[in-house]
């Protein structure tokens, strides 16, 4: 099997993996209260993390962005960056299945988009992968 430039293998199977589907986001406010009553918050830089297991065999995430700090292209593309880093790093979350919820603290916005997998890396205990 083949690999793409990312790492990441190819063929038709491996390709869904990487994929952000419907069923791995929060959608319902009680989902976001119950994971920041139940769940544990994790301490990062420019991210508010708050993890709690969700019962289900694969990982969840939920992102808040709040209208105050930024204009909404600055807002979409935080989100965006977020989304991406889950997608590509949800199969080396340690644990069974887990809601994340990460909330953008002011600053967050200068950031480049390896430097907020950094801190999100760091945050939940991941460590980078090793290249031989």
């Amino acid at each position: 099997m083949t690999e793409t430039r990312s790492g990441l293998p190819m063929g038709p199977n491996k390709r869904d993996d990487h994929r952000f589907r419907p069923h791995e986001r929060l959608r319902k406010r009680s989902e976001y209260l119950r994971v920041k009553g139940e769940g544990r918050r994790l301490p990062c830089q420019r991210f508010v993390v708050n993890v709690a297991p969700n019962g289900l065999d694969h990982h969840r995430l939920g992102l808040i962005v709040q209208k105050r700090f930024w204009n909404a292209v600055q807002r979409n593309r935080i989100k965006r960056c977020l989304r991406e880093w889950f997608r590509l790093h949800k199969h080396r979350l340690p644990g069974p299945g887990k809601d994340i919820v990460v909330i953008a603290r002011p600053g967050v916005e200068r950031l480049k988009m390896p430097e907020m997998a950094e801190q999100l890396n760091r945050c939940l205990g991941m460590h980078p992968k090793r290249r031989s």
